[in-house]
């Protein structure tokens, strides 16, 4: 399964994450396609983007720098085909100053033929920050809440899996994601491309599993001179 679909079933986005209005539409057929969507409305984003999670009865403390956030995801489904789109918009409360507003948006389609299923996602996210353009040789926020990148991410992940036989899967998975500073002075700063590739492979007998996954990174954080990353892990389970 892609993040893209994750991201579109029950929770539409991640951004907007207090204080939230969801709807999940039951599918419904059009001309033999199986067709859903989702809607999310948040009326406040929580103070600095924290996701803090609000308590019945209690009160949102108001973010100084978002307002209103709004989420639409679409999924269509043909036989063993899946596709799905989704997109969302944060209000920036003071957009003279802190920029324009954010928005995020995602695609993603599945294809399963047998033990084979092969993804294929493509992403797009503008935080809506107003500043300087970073260096290509500093990391770049785009995981916490808050998003300060000045510039704009795009990316794309491709991924098959494989189930060998009921016992034995192996998967493999890759990804670019690009930093554009959006820098058009004479000397422009240059764009950063992270990219990762990871391998997973497990296998189950009886009460037994074994979970095995690589993964590597290059350019991580957006930072043209990090170091690398690798992480092995190796994962044994028994049931009694």
């Amino acid at each position: 399964m892609s993040d893209a679909e994750n991201n579109s079933a029950n929770r539409v986005g991640n951004f907007h994450d207090t204080n939230t209005i969801v709807y999940n539409s039951p599918s419904f057929d059009l001309g033999g396609v199986s067709a859903s969507f989702d809607i999310e409305y948040v009326p406040t984003v929580a103070q600095s983007g924290t996701g803090v999670n609000v308590s019945d009865g209690g009160d949102v403390t108001e973010n100084n720098d978002f307002g209103d956030a709004t989420s639409l995801g679409v999924t269509l489904s043909y036989d063993a085909l899946k596709v799905g789109v989704y997109a969302a918009e944060i209000d920036r409360t003071t957009p003279g100053t802190e920029g324009q507003d954010a928005f995020e948006g995602t695609w993603y389609a599945n294809y399963s033929y047998g033990p084979v299923s092969i993804g294929y996602t493509e992403s797009y996210m503008d935080s809506g920050a107003n500043g300087a353009a970073e260096l290509a040789t500093a990391a770049k926020d785009v995981g916490s809440n808050t998003r300060t990148a000045n510039g704009f991410f795009e990316g794309h992940q491709a991924s098959i899996a494989f189930n060998v036989n009921e016992n034995l899967s192996v998967s493999y998975t890759e990804s670019e994601e690009t930093y554009d500073a959006q820098d058009n002075a004479a000397t422009a700063i240059a764009d950063v491309t992270m990219k990762t590739d990871g391998f997973q492979v497990a296998y189950s007998m009886g009460a037994m599993s074994i979970k095995a996954y690589r993964i590597d990174v290059e350019n991580p954080g957006y930072d043209d001179d990090a170091a690398d990353k690798t992480n092995t892990e190796i994962a044994l389970g028994l049931a009694f």
